[in-house]
């Protein structure tokens, strides 16, 4: 199925939730053992170039902490310019190059949770931003072939006739390819997670760029206290320049989710996640 490469808002959700996906059937009619067939939707907007010239922020850790030889990344979808912050936490540099859609990126997907900021000016002081050190390679989930694959507060469902595929140019060792997410902190993270979105609840997660056809279902545990049957909506941030699962440097709604009658989960009941990037979610 050819899908278009330019996609209106309106209709991203029900896109997605189509993943144009097609499996096929057995001699009876009923479904066959054989995974699903995914296609990436494509998202492209033109967009003026932006110069970037300067930027500038600082990092710490959830304990007050420095975070020392931060990986950033100040990339649109045009260029990628990596870059390191110092012993101090600080990042202050000067690419002076012309990018379309720009944005920071801040962690690697590695020891720190990934997430983009956008950039807007040309000079940009983005002030204190939080790292989030995700849990150790060893203390990571290994993804099962099909069924349950949870980290932290995060479980995935893999359905049972699907498929996942790690990028394993980024992930190119078997030990680093297991699931692991942290909580972000919403009210230390605007920058990354805007007040018009109006996030409750954000999580970052690797290994990034795990794709999974079809799009897995997911449950959040309920620490917000929402009230049993809670109606939820559930984004994640497009991190990849490539934009063929999410905007870059942006939100896409993926899902929807409502709250268990015991109060205890928040599960997908529509959609679901088709890239494992940054999550967030909020209440409808």
């Amino acid at each position: 199925m050819q899908l278009p490469t330019t996609l209106p808002p309106a209709a991203a959700l029900a896109l997605l939730a189509l993943l144009s996906c097609s499996s096929a059937s057995d001699e009876t009619g009923g479904p066959a053992a054989a995974p699903a067939v995914c296609e990436a939707p494509g998202y492209h907007e033109d967009a003026a170039a932006l110069t970037i010239d300067q930027v500038r922020a600082s990092w710490r850790v959830p304990s007050g902490e420095v975070a020392a030889d931060l990986p950033v990344q100040v990339c649109g979808i045009n260029l990628c310019l990596p870059y390191t912050a110092n012993p101090s936490g600080v990042l202050n540099v000067s690419p002076h190059q012309s990018m379309v859609e720009p944005a920071l990126k801040y962690g690697d997907g590695f020891d720190f949770a990934e997430l983009a900021v956008p950039l807007t000016e040309a000079t940009q002081d983005l002030g204190e931003l939080v790292a989030l050190p995700l849990p150790t390679f060893a203390e990571g989930a290994a993804f099962p072939k099909s069924g349950a694959l949870s980290s932290g507060d995060l479980t995935l469902q893999l359905a049972s006739n699907g498929s996942f595929e790690h990028d394993i140019l980024t992930y190119s060792d078997d030990s680093q390819r297991v699931f692991r997410s942290v909580a972000v902190p919403i009210a230390d993270s605007s920058q990354a997670l805007p007040e018009r979105f109006g996030f409750e609840l954000a999580y970052g997660v690797a290994p990034l760029g795990t794709t999974f056809c079809p799009a897995a279902k997911l449950s959040v545990k309920n620490t917000a206290a929402w009230a049993p049957g809670t109606e939820v909506a559930v984004f994640v941030q497009g991190l990849d320049v490539s934009q063929k699962w999410a905007p870059y440097g942006t939100w896409l709604e993926v899902a929807q989710a409502r709250v268990s009658s015991d109060g205890s989960s928040i599960d997908t009941t529509s959609g679901g996640i088709p890239i494992l990037s940054s999550i967030a979610l909020r209440r409808k």
